[in-house]
């Protein structure tokens, strides 16, 4: 990621350097109260566009930019809770310890459709189904100094995951972090979070080293409680003015609760993942607009999930002359091996040209037999070149013309490009029209997931006929050979307003978003076994949406601790309708029912009195499904939280202490009926610098 420049807009009034949540990152400072300062600079820049630092209204499509400040008024534990701030974002819990996040649906317990990185490293996993495991990022939510969502497709700068959005969790600078920071959280149905934080200046390198565990019990009546732990090492060493080499370390270990009660082969149980990664960065910048960047990162990723049953078995479901009895030593455990280098060059070609040009390889190497039927690694290898050319053609006009040529082993090549115009009709008013096409590749689990189960011991049927250990007693997914990649071309017009005498700022963007081969989960009737099936699941490129919608932000910010920002989304899904032998073989539903069709959000904050903020978020949501049929959909529902903070006296400490109230205004599903049910929750936190 390049480093922040100065953009050549004229500089703002210092009432609108101090914008919202939803457009503008603030300045990064260890002591949370703000200066003048924070009112005087320049208008800030984002990074995750198109790689280029630019402001916002420069951008080639809509951006929202969560803060530090927010972060910790929204009063959220887990950083996927964030999303619900963002418009177009759809936000829920399987169970208490599986947060799903999406953005315009298409989705399922499995969001898989958006791109989320880590200061540039991605975190989508390669292994399964999931795209994100929201429980294994690898940060710290108090070391996050802002979160920028890329809200649309935009595979030109980011590659195929970043299919319909891209997240790009930027983390606080050592040198801004320096001393001791000690958090704690407690509150009912276990809470019980512990944080601690460590920042040094070492001669030229700043150092910081973040510790936490997290700890709950999750909804109620489900074994889904969770144990979080997460250690992490940061490290910059400024080697001359023009040369920055950044270290990142980190490992995170999640226990949690899985299965479900009487369930004869989903038994509760214990079940773990953890995942260790190392990242170096290397960046050179010589003068503003000229940067070379090369960042290599390795990551693991180990699942452990293993239980041995004896699952029973009647005549008339087996055909043989007795029940039986088959024992069965399930172990769904995996291993998952990331290499990852890329390497990027900006450069300003003119005073009215800038570019940036790169290239990465990347290889996935994934060990799973009961997923994939064999003991041999899956490997999948990724290389891609990119390159995005921004032209300023006049004060008022500027275009930005980007794409990116990507060949995966298990998909082949894709193109997707993207190219829009930006019109700055007034100093204070932007309209945009961009038009993008991008890509989804198949996972490795989409296309050759194999999942044969057999007996784990002989079993004796008559005294002349035993089943051998090992035989194939049944197939619930058979692999899906050829799939291609998702495609989805997208067209945007979008406007931007900042109101600088109101210290408020306007967002709209009105989208159609056209998907198509999308891989959607199919049911066939299959003999391999003892037990013959009629629902063994298989993927195929069976499914197309046409996304349409209005998404409007309105937000007003007098100072850093203080706003207010009102937002609405209408979305429309449609899909094709399938006839009756389709949808019967189609368990994943009617796409048009993925997401809401209104949704509204209100957040804001306010400094009632030095040292005092009250924070408010209320959401709207209206009913839903996650990708299963018309009959399970959610209903529409309401959630209020509440956080109380006091800011400490500097003769006590630095620091805050806070009460939250979450979901205050009653239990909510959102999920599916009957099993998701998200109460209300209390706790307080206490969080000291020294």
């Amino acid at each position: 990621m390049p480093i922040p420049q100065k953009t050549d807009r004229p500089k703002l009034r210092p009432c609108c350097c101090a914008l919202l949540l939803t457009l503008l990152p603030l300045s990064a400072r260890a002591d949370p109260t703000p200066s003048e300062a924070d009112y005087l600079d320049d208008l800030p820049v984002v990074l995750s566009a198109t790689r280029l630092s630019q402001a916002l209204a420069d951008a080639p499509g809509a951006v929202t930019v969560i803060d530090r400040y927010m972060i910790r008024a929204s009063g959220a534990r887990d950083i996927g809770e964030l999303f619900a701030l963002v418009p177009g974002f759809q936000v829920g819990m399987h169970t208490g310890n599986q947060p799903l996040v999406t953005y315009h649906g298409l989705s399922d317990e499995a969001p898989r459709r958006m791109l989320v990185q880590v200061d540039g490293r991605s975190v989508y996993s390669p292994y399964f189904i999931s795209g994100v495991e929201w429980n294994q990022l690898g940060v710290d939510i108090d070391d996050i100094e802002r979160i920028e969502v890329f809200r649309g497709a935009n595979s030109a700068a980011y590659g195929s995951n970043a299919f319909l959005g891209v997240a790009n969790i930027v983390t606080r600078s050592p040198s801004e972090t320096r001393g001791t920071a000690v958090r704690y959280r407690a509150g009912d149905n276990g809470v019980n979070d512990v944080g601690v934080r460590m920042g040094k200046q070492l001669g030229d390198v700043d150092v910081r080293i973040t510790a936490s565990r997290s700890y709950d019990h999750g909804f109620a009546a489900i074994n889904d409680w969770r144990k979080y732990e997460l250690a992490t090492l940061r490290a910059d060493w400024s080697a001359s003015r023009d040369n920055v080499l950044e270290f990142q370390a980190g490992w995170t270990n999640n226990d949690y609760g899985t299965g479900k009660e009487g369930n004869a082969t989903d038994p509760e149980r214990t079940a773990h993942l953890s995942t260790r990664f190392g990242l170096l960065r290397w960046r050179h910048a010589p003068a503003p607009d000229e940067e070379l960047t090369v960042t290599y990162y390795h990551q693991e990723e180990d699942g452990r999930d293993a239980y041995a049953l004896n699952v029973p078995v009647s005549p008339r479901q087996s055909g043989l002359p007795i029940a039986i009895s088959i024992p069965f030593q399930f172990d769904y455990g995996f291993k998952a091996i990331r290499d990852d280098l890329e390497i990027q060059r900006i450069t300003a070609l003119g005073p009215s040209l800038r570019t940036v040009l790169g290239a990465g390889l990347r290889t996935d190497r994934m060990n799973a037999p009961l997923r994939f039927n064999t003991t041999d690694d899956i490997v999948n290898r990724v290389s891609h070149a990119f390159g995005t050319l921004e032209w300023r053609a006049s004060p008022a006009w500027l275009f930005n013309l980007g794409a990116m040529v990507e060949n995966n082993s298990l998909s082949g090549t894709s193109l997707a490009p993207r190219i829009s115009a930006n019109y700055h009709m007034t100093e204070t008013q932007t309209w945009r029209l961009a038009v993008n096409r991008s890509y989804r590749s198949p996972s490795a689990f989409e296309q050759k997931s194999s999942m044969v189960f057999a007996n784990s011991a002989p079993i004796v049927v008559t005294p002349r006929f035993t089943v051998p250990a090992g035989t194939p007693i049944s197939q619930t997914f058979r692999p899906s050979p050829g799939l291609s990649a998702e495609r989805i071309t997208t067209y945007e017009l979008g406007y931007l307003a900042e109101l600088r005498p109101l210290s408020t700022t306007f967002d709209a963007r009105l989208f159609l978003e056209r998907a198509r081969d999308l891989i959607e989960m199919n049911l066939e009737n299959s003999t391999i076994g003892l037990l013959p099936r009629n629902n063994t699941r298989y993927f195929s490129n069976g499914g197309e949406a046409d996304i349409r919608g209005l998404e409007l932000a309105a937000t007003w910010r007098p100072g850093t601790t203080t706003w207010l920002t009102v937002q609405h989304t209408e979305l429309r899904i449609d899909g094709p309708t399938p006839s009756t032998a389709q949808a019967l073989s189609r368990p994943s539903g009617w796409v048009e029912h993925t997401a809401p069709r209104h949704s509204s959000s209100l957040f804001g904050a306010w400094e009632f009195t030095p040292g005092w903020q009250l924070s408010l978020s209320k959401r709207w949501v209206g009913s839903m499904s996650w990708y299963q049929d018309a009959e399970h959909k959610v209903p529409m529902y309401r959630q209020l939280d509440l956080r109380l903070a006091h800011r400490l006296a500097p003769s006590i400490a630095r620091g805050e202490v806070a009460i939250a109230l979450r979901n205050i205004d009653g239990a909510d599903e959102t999920y599916a009926p009957g099993t998701s049910l998200w109460g209300s929750r209390i706790f307080g936190s206490l969080n000291v610098e020294f």
